[in-house]
């Protein structure tokens, strides 16, 4: 049998809705066969001319194209619980590519599933027709398209293909040597991450998958829209129950608006349809809504381009209340097996005929390997600021009709100058933030992990404060066997230590249940962890950064269980990467994985040269945190002080003031004062613990003390009080070693030469040589834009008759969730 050649076909979307008050300058496609001015004047033709802001909405005449979009995402919408995003005509753009240069089966198989005009010169044109229109150049959305590909040095395009690719789909193509594939890899990430503006930073994650590949062909596209009009202000948000059946409800951020809308209503769908467009009267997104809660699966059913469009045609503007869930997330699709099921299988076999693309008999050989797409979504209320002041909405009354999207709902964003649809997708959840269609291949098996498809439940109050109890003893012991500040997250350590949990067994196992305090039953474990995972990812607002990862790294010829690397995906999301620890170039890796998992948050959690050859596992914990008060601290009021630092004296630094309602107490069991800083949410807050005397000791007593309190307990004491509070600007960043810390916890066996790690190395023969956890917190002034008023931020003058809170000597920090009492962060401030 002939070698075969390996081609690649990736694709990344990133489309952020209204994220951002900035306008800057959009970036746009090289001319496409002749100046897009025609196309930007026949789209002024088709949505009314110049009316200022008006919109006038005249639905696309033409013929539509989007037959293969809508087959599409009726599959994978039964194929696929959870929320789904997907870009049809960046699939499209690149499988017309390999239609240029197929034959035969091959050939029919493609045109046939995606529809394509009859003959070549008709699909050039419609294609060349829709890249015209988006390169449009407006300063009121950003918009970037691109598609490239990355060829082996080795194998030479055929001149005709070459030149129909760049003539008519504007695709270059850049000579790569496959047999670097780190450099390759590298290039490749860079391109992506250049045409998404950073959102998507790679889009090769393991270069061994570039293995005897010699072509990749990339399509980026990135968009960002404002709302017309302003729709939608954020004061008017509001939380209310999402439905995602009619059993199942939690608390999501609703934004709500009256105005006037296109609107329709489909008895062959039984849903509303909703158009709101965007600035720039070129894009729209429509949002087409179940009457009933669980009336999704009906609409997926029916659904269809002829449908749609018909409705559309139908739409009327009308006075509409409007309620829509504010969501972000990502999905990644692998789209081989979709496109089997549509008929597109040549392309994927040995059978493949893509002899059109290539010169030599190599070429005769080359088949797809893999087709991905990544793409990301993002809807808010904001607008731009010249709109936020002017816009007058219509009260309840005054709405005919409701539009309330509180259960799940299918969204499609449309070029309704071409009719071309650039994204579709579904949302079954929208605090989901990730998805994949490699997570869950039917709707019997739905994943529990960080990115949950259900409401963050309160994991119960006696379990929890057990759960606690690692978390104070951990801080203990870490405080004691370290110098200086110390930032640590005792949830991400505890994540990461129940994930090896899973792969032990006999006395490995009873150890760590022991020292975290779990139970012994695993699928009660995982929904704990679940539970607690989910405040990470649920709990946080907008303004609330939280960045955790947790990967295992296993070693040369060491085979992972293949249940294990399911269970460490679906149910913690986490993953495993092979690596070679006595390679040189071991340490850049992970410590590349640390900054991209931390968005370059974190640098590295290795050291070059620390990792020996005979490390079997490596197992590290990177996390982030960063979030703005409920109150801002007025920078102004920000004065140079003295803190105190044992054994030096008075240190000056940056010392923060205000004066505030803050809940507070001074605990005379512990001998400190502790006073609560709520964040935005107010779900999470800081606890300062303050000494009331100075001296390290102090503090390592109050630290030990600080085991025999539970926080509940800690919460419950504080009540509000006026006081003024000065605390030190502080950002903290710890890489610590855990081994010590755990051994002294009781968990010993893990790190020994008897350590049972069956359940991940089947074939046994290995012990976990480290756990490596990296932290940083960074605590200032800055707050949300809503409640950045300095009102109550002042400087108290000479007499004040307010209690002081002077946090000017070493302190110790708990960042909580409140409604569970569970620690997230904790840490010690030695010397700010």
């Amino acid at each position: 049998m002939a070698h075969l050649l390996f081609a690649w076909f990736i694709f990344v979307i990133f489309f952020a809705s209204i994220i951002s008050w900035e306008y800057g300058s959009a970036v746009v496609l090289p001319e496409i066969q002749k100046n897009s001015s025609q196309s930007t004047l026949e789209s002024q033709r088709i949505l009314g001319g110049n009316h200022g802001d008006e919109d006038i909405f005249i639905p696309y005449q033409g013929e539509r194209f989007s037959i293969f979009d809508w087959n599409l995402c009726r599959l994978m919408a039964r194929k696929y619980y959870g929320n789904i995003l997907i870009s049809p005509v960046s699939l499209k753009l690149a499988l017309v590519l390999l239609y240029e240069g197929a034959q035969d089966q091959t050939a029919h198989e493609l045109a046939g599933v995606l529809h394509l005009p009859i003959g070549q010169l008709e699909t050039r044109d419609k294609f060349s027709t829709i890249l015209r229109s988006l390169q449009d150049v407006s300063n009121q959305y950003r918009l970037n398209l691109g598609t490239k590909m990355f060829l082996d040095r080795n194998i030479s395009l055929k001149q005709s293909y070459s030149a129909v690719i760049k003539t008519f789909y504007n695709t270059d193509v850049e000579p790569s040597n496959f047999a670097d594939v780190h450099t390759t890899a590298e290039r490749i990430n860079s391109w992506v991450n250049n045409i998404t503006h950073g959102n998507i930073q790679t889009i090769i994650d393991d270069e061994n998958d570039m293995k005897d590949s010699i072509m990749m062909v990339l399509n980026a596209i990135y968009f960002k829209g404002f709302w017309l009009k302003n729709k939608f202000l954020p004061n008017n948000t509001k939380i209310d129950k999402f439905y995602e059946n009619i059993n199942k409800s939690f608390d999501v951020k609703f934004m709500k608006a009256f105005g006037n809308f296109d609107y329709v209503e489909s008895p062959e769908l039984d849903a509303k349809i909703l158009r709101i467009p965007y600035q720039g009267r070129k894009f729209a997104m429509y949002f087409i809504l179940p009457r009933t809660t669980d009336g999704l699966d009906y609409v997926i059913k029916n659904v269809n381009s002829f449908t749609v469009s018909r409705h559309v045609g139908m739409m009327q503007r009308l006075p509409v209340e409007v309620t829509i869930p504010r969501f972000k997330f990502e999905f990644t699709t692998h789209f081989e097996s979709i496109l089997r099921e549509m008929g597109i299988r040549d392309i994927f076999d040995n059978t493949a005929i893509l002899t059109g693309i290539a010169k030599a008999k190599r070429a005769q050989s080359l088949i797809v390997t893999e087709i991905i797409q990544k793409a990301g979504i993002e809807v808010n209320e904001m607008g731009t600021a010249a709109y936020a002041a002017t816009e007058v909405n219509v009260g309840n009354k005054m709405a005919d009709q409701q539009f309330n999207a509180n259960h799940p709902f299918v969204f499609y964003i449309e070029d309704e100058t071409t009719g071309t649809i650039l994204y579709v997708g579904r949302v079954n959840n929208p605090l989901m933030s990730i998805g994949s269609t490699l997570e869950t291949s039917t709707k019997q098996f739905v994943p529990v992990s960080i990115v949950g498809n259900s409401p963050v439940q309160q994991v119960d109050d006696e379990i929890n404060e057990r759960l606690n109890y690692f978390n104070v003893e951990f801080m203990q012991i870490v405080n004691d066997l370290s110098e200086g500040n110390v930032v640590m997250s005792p949830l991400s350590i505890k994540t990461a230590l129940t994930i090896l949990s899973e792969g032990t067994g006999g006395r490995t196992r009873e150890e760590l249940l022991s020292t975290l305090r779990l139970p012994t039953d695993q699928q009660q474990t995982r929904d704990i962890t679940r539970k607690l995972l989910q405040i990470i990812q649920n709990n946080a607002a907008p303004e609330t950064e939280i960045d955790l990862a947790n990967r295992l790294w296993i070693g040369q010829s060491v085979e992972v269980s293949n249940e294990f690397n399911n269970l460490l995906r679906f149910y913690y999301g986490g993953d495993t990467r092979s690596i070679v620890f006595g390679n040189a170039t071991s340490s850049e890796v992970i410590n590349d994985w640390v900054r991209q998992a931390t968005k370059n948050h974190i640098h590295s959690i290795v050291e070059p040269g620390t990792l020996s050859a005979e490390t079997k596992l490596l197992l590290t914990s990177a996390l982030y945190f960063k979030a703005k008060w409920r109150t801002a601290f007025d920078e102004n009021a920000t004065r140079n002080r003295c803190f105190n630092i044992p054994e030096r004296g008075c240190f000056i630094v940056p010392m923060m003031e205000d004066l505030s309602t803050f809940r507070y107490a001074k605990i005379s069991s512990l001998k400190a004062e502790v006073v609560e800083i709520p964040y935005h949410d107010e779900k999470l807050s800081m606890l300062i613990v303050l000494p009331i005397h100075q001296g390290l000791q102090n503090l390592n007593i109050v630290s030990k003390d600080l085991a025999h309190k539970r926080i509940s307990e800690l919460l419950e004491c504080l009540k509000d009080t006026e006081l003024i509070l000065q605390l030190p600007r502080f950002s903290v960043e710890s890489k610590i070693n855990l081994k010590p810390a755990l051994e002294s916890l009781g968990i010993r066996e893990l790190f020994n030469f008897n350590a049972n790690l069956s359940g991940i190395l089947p074939n046994g023969g290995a012990r976990v040589r480290n756990v490596l956890h990296s932290a940083k917190i960074e605590v200032n002034e800055q707050g949300t834009v809503a409640s950045a008023a300095t009102a109550f931020a002042i400087i108290p003058l000479m007499g004040a008759t307010h209690d002081i809170v002077r946090v000017d000597r070493p302190f110790l920090f708990l960042i909580v969730d409140r409604p569970s009492s569970t620690i997230i962060f904790a840490g010690r401030v030695i010397q700010p």
